[in-house]
């Protein structure tokens, strides 16, 4: 899992990643200074990441509660199935739209969870390669661009390799914009880059502060061994 964070330059810098504890699992995120984050996985190999929904339009009153909050309490479940149970038990009305996708490698499972302020819906994806994308710009039209670009990088020999996946998030195709997945506006940019890999029984996280494409080899790295999650299912 690769993530860019497009965020406002005015907002806080965000606190590099460390191991915190979630109800009864351990998970590694990067924070907010409020506490809240975006993207992180737990010592079962639960594995989130959220981004804002701006084609839904934010009622006034959705503003109360922080998004931040989200992924930090779900980080606390042990699959798939007990997360989604997790988030309909938080004061979503209090909350702008988002989507949460998360990601059980164990299981080959990943789910999507999209909140529109009146409902929340839960989707289940095929387990392949899948773009999701982001932008207070325009929508739209920035995932239309930006799946062009994926689409395209697929086609390239090493397509769906770690190397490969770096590349893609600090692509400035077809020039460096609001439209560019690594993306350089007047007020707003990419932030920050996060990838995480589990294999062999251990998760790493590895964050790059700043935008990938200053500097693409100075990756900050914290791991931890995964559980086994039949573990975690037993009454």
């Amino acid at each position: 899992m690769g993530m860019n964070r497009d965020e406002s330059l005015r907002r806080p810098v965000a606190l590099l990643p460390e191991v915190h504890r979630t109800g009864n699992r351990l998970s590694i995120y990067p924070s907010e200074p409020s506490g809240g984050t975006w993207i992180g996985f737990n010592d079962l190999g639960l594995s989130l990441a959220l981004i804002n929904w701006h084609t839904v339009s934010t009622r006034p009153e959705n503003r109360v509660i922080s998004r931040g909050t989200v992924v930090k309490a779900l980080l606390g479940s042990d699959n798939i199935d007990r997360s989604d149970s997790a988030l309909r038990a938080l004061q979503l009305r209090l909350m702008p739209p988002f989507r949460v996708i998360a990601i059980e490698p164990h299981d080959r499972v990943v789910a999507e969870f999209r909140w529109d302020q009146d409902l929340l819906h839960s989707i289940t994806h095929h387990w392949t390669a899948q773009h999701w994308f982001s932008s207070g710009l325009d929508e739209s039209a920035v995932q239309a661009r930006r799946a062009e670009v994926c689409e395209r990088e697929w086609k390239k020999s090493d397509a769906g390799s770690l190397d490969w996946l770096r590349a893609l998030h600090q692509s400035h195709i077809p020039n460096r914009s609001s439209f560019s997945i690594c993306m350089h506006g007047q007020n707003a940019a990419t932030v920050s880059y996060t990838e995480i890999v589990q294999e062999d029984r251990l998760g790493v996280l590895r964050y790059h502060p700043g935008p990938l494409c200053e500097n693409s080899t100075n990756l900050i790295e914290l791991g931890m061994p995964l559980h086994s999650l039949e573990i975690s299912r037993k009454p």
